[in-house]
Order: structure tokens, then sequence, then C-alpha cells
């Protein structure tokens, strides 16, 4: 799979709401209205990535779940980062 260019990234990441493209990652802080719930929505975005192979950097403190997406092996973003951005965004987040 290719490294994206900064062009490239720009166009696709306003398909993915609440991202940010910080450096080499996309980066999305979610809050939850305990650490009940933000526990099972770190569970479920494990599974996502599992499934797709494709694993990030997700810290949980307490209500705070933050995940950090790149293609470590290519250097930078590549279609996998925003595929499995785009299967997080579609997890329940009740918060």
């Amino acid at each position: 799979m290719k490294k994206l260019h900064d062009d490239e990234i720009q166009v696709r990441i306003a398909t993915i709401p609440g991202w940010e493209h910080v450096g080499d990652m996309l980066v999305r802080t979610w809050q939850f209205a305990s650490g009940r719930r933000g526990l099972d929505f770190t569970n479920q975005a494990w599974a996502v990535a599992d499934r797709l192979k494709h694993y990030p950097e997700i810290v949980l403190s307490y209500r705070t779940v933050r995940i950090e997406v790149n293609s470590r092996d290519e250097g930078g973003l590549t279609d996998r980062d925003f595929q499995l951005a785009s299967e997080l965004n579609a997890l329940p987040d009740d918060r």
C-alpha cells in the first residue's frame, strides 16, 4: 500500500468527521459519560482493528479515548488508515 501525498490526505480528511491530521497520523478523541462506556468503545474499536489487521494506538483514560492511526510500515498515511478511521466513526458512541 502506498503512502498518500499531503494533497490526497487533505481531500480525504474531509470524509471522516472528527479526525485531525497531526504529523503523520490521523487522530481523534472521544469523551464518554463513564469509564465503562469508554472501555466498551475501546473494545469495539479493537475488534474493528483486529478484523482489518491494522492496529492503531489507543489510549483510554477514564472517560476519554484517543486513537492515533498511521501505517508505520509505510511511514505515513495510506488508504488503510482512512478505512479504519471511517469504520471507527461508524461505531456507536452513545456518550
